[in-house]
C-alpha cells in the first residue's frame, strides 16, 4: 500500500514549468490565497475514475501565477486542478501539471490497490465474529449450502435404508 500511495504522489507532484514573469506577458491570471484551499477529499479508491475528475480552471489564460509565486509564472493549458488526486498534494506551493491518460489509468490502478490494501488491513484490525462470518457465508452461498445438505439427508436416508434392508435380510 505504501508503494501504492508513494507512486500516486510521484505522478501528481511532477514539477511545473517555471517561467520568469516579464512584462511581454499579457495574459496572466492570478490566483490568492495561493493555489487550492484547504482539505482535500478523500477519494474512493476502489470506484473513482481520476480521469472524470479533472479540472482545467487554468486553459482560458496563457500564463498563471499565484501569490505564492512572485516574479514566476506558469502556461496555463500545462495545468491542471483534480480534487480526487489532491489527497496526494505534498506540495500546495505550485500548481500541478496536468495528466497524460497514461499517467491517470496507473493512478487509477493504484487507486485499487489502495483500496484493496485498505479493506484487508480493515479486516486485520476489525475481525468479523465467527457466526457473522458463517452467516455471511451460507447468505452468500445460499444455493450450494442448500444443495449440501439436500444430498447430505439423501445420503443419510440411503444408508439408513440399506442398514434396515441388510437386518431384514438377516431376519
Amino acid at each position: 500500500m505504501n508503494d501504492a500511495i508513494f507512486r500516486v504522489q510521484d505522478i501528481v507532484n511532477q514539477p511545473v514549468k517555471q517561467l520568469k514573469h516579464t512584462p511581454e506577458m499579457v495574459d496572466v491570471a492570478f490566483y490568492s490565497p495561493g493555489w487550492f484551499h484547504q482539505g482535500a477529499i478523500k477519494p474512493d479508491f476502489n470506484t473513482v475514475d481520476v480521469r472524470k475528475t479533472q479540472q482545467f480552471d487554468y486553459d482560458g489564460h496563457q500564463y498563471v501565477t499565484s501569490d505564492l509565486n512572485p516574479g514566476v509564472v506558469f502556461i496555463g493549458r500545462e495545468l491542471e486542478f483534480n480534487p480526487m488526486t489532491k489527497y496526494f498534494y505534498t506540495d500546495r506551493l505550485v500548481p500541478k501539471k496536468k495528466l497524460t491518460e497514461a499517467e491517470m489509468l496507473e493512478i487509477n490502478q493504484l487507486y485499487r490497490v489502495i483500496g484493496r490494501c485498505e479493506q484487508q488491513l480493515d479486516e486485520l484490525q476489525n475481525p468479523e465474529p465467527p457466526l457473522a462470518k458463517m452467516q455471511r457465508l451460507v447468505a452468500t452461498h445460499k444455493l450450494i449450502v442448500e444443495g449440501f445438505f439436500g444430498v447430505l439427508i439423501v445420503s443419510l436416508l440411503f444408508v439408513n435404508w440399506r442398514r434396515k434392508r441388510a437386518q431384514t435380510l438377516e431376519n
